[in-house]
């Protein structure tokens, strides 16, 4: 994973986004919607050799655990 991308996901305002998938290559927010499997396959149209940061924008009251 690169932590460019985890960086810019954890440190940028993405409000806009709660409840959808979102995928991100090179600190850009390349797409996103409600439909994991589109939002990945989309994503490897636009970036076939890039690998990207897809993840899920929780709402306010899931918590999340990083170890």
């Amino acid at each position: 994973m690169d932590k460019k991308n985890v960086d810019f996901f954890m440190n940028t305002n993405l409000n806009k986004y709660v409840g959808e998938w979102i995928s991100i290559v090179d600190e850009k927010i390349i797409t996103h919607g409600k439909d994991v499997k589109k939002v990945y396959n989309d994503t490897k149209l636009l970036y076939p050799k890039k690998k990207a940061l897809v993840t899920m924008i929780p709402d306010k009251k899931t918590m999340i655990l990083v170890n």
